[in-house]
């Protein structure tokens, strides 16, 4: 049976459910059964990306949950290949994603990764043509800069909704997070769990035994805990779904809040970036 079961962020007139499901890595049958599971159970929230290949077994998934396209959340990415140096090939490879998804629109579409052969002054207008289309509900961005989110946006006419970046308790993010906050962009954390490192930290698994919860629950309402903030843990596994899912109701006090943020440094990355990543804010 499906619930309700939690809160909204909301930037430009995007209503995002603050916890989704990640799938990075998922492929074949394992992706088509969680994401039908994820749906079945409560999920309002799917992430995919064209550079994942597996978008036509996410679609496969929300087919077979039978749950109805208006009641979740869907993004999707696209990669700088895709997008080549004309605009046309952008909006070409946003319809290719529909059909594998097997949906008219998704509600959030990003550019995957910033890259220096693509313009920007060519790329965010043709986003904006998709919105204004019908083909996405929002546009956003991913692996950004601030000086890439400030070039975007002078080139949009239609709000930048998110960002979405890693972050984890392990990676400074505090210069860029005043930034979007400051412009009304949310931070979607991708890699919440810093590939599993929370796992083996004293201090998170600490509070996890205080709360009689995961340390990958505490990752997660850490992150959330911040209303600016929107998770999308991964997970293969169908058993790790609900755990996931309860994070949103794990209450951290301040004190633990603080603790966790100790944890953070400047090199704290998890995630091998492709050559042309952009240079990180502090």
């Amino acid at each position: 049976m499906r619930t309700k079961n939690y809160n909204i962020r909301t930037a430009g007139q995007a209503n995002i459910p603050v916890l989704g499901l990640g799938t990075w890595q998922s492929t074949g049958q394992d992706c088509v059964d969680v994401v039908k599971k994820a749906l079945e159970m409560g999920y309002e929230h799917i992430d995919t990306a064209q550079a994942y290949g597996n978008e036509k077994e996410v679609g496969e998934g929300i087919k077979q949950s039978g749950v109805a396209r208006d009641k979740f959340f869907l993004t999707t990415k696209i990669f700088p290949d895709d997008m080549k140096f004309e605009p046309e090939k952008l909006k070409a490879a946003a319809k290719k994603s529909l059909k594998d998804l097997d949906v008219e629109y998704v509600d959030l579409l990003l550019l995957h990764w910033p890259d220096d052969r693509v313009p920007l002054s060519e790329t965010i207008p043709a986003l904006c043509e998709l919105q204004k289309q019908g083909l996405t509900r929002h546009i956003g961005v991913s692996n950004f800069n601030i000086d890439h989110i400030i070039e975007a946006k002078k080139y949009a006419d239609v709000p930048i909704v998110v960002n979405q970046v890693e972050f984890h308790p392990f990676i400074k993010q505090d210069t860029l997070q005043a930034f979007l906050n400051n412009h009304h962009i949310l931070l979607e954390a991708y890699s919440p769990l810093a590939r599993g490192d929370v796992f083996d930290n004293d201090i998170i698994k600490e509070i996890a035994d205080k709360h009689n919860v995961t340390p990958a629950q505490i990752s997660l309402a850490w992150i959330l805990s911040d209303k600016h903030r929107v998770a999308i843990p991964k997970t293969s596994n169908p058993d790790h779904l609900q755990g996931n899912l309860d994070a949103v109701g794990v209450e951290l006090s301040a004190e633990e809040l603080e603790k966790i943020g100790s944890l953070a440094s400047s090199n704290g990355r998890k995630i091998e970036h492709p050559d042309y990543s952009p240079e990180w804010d502090d």
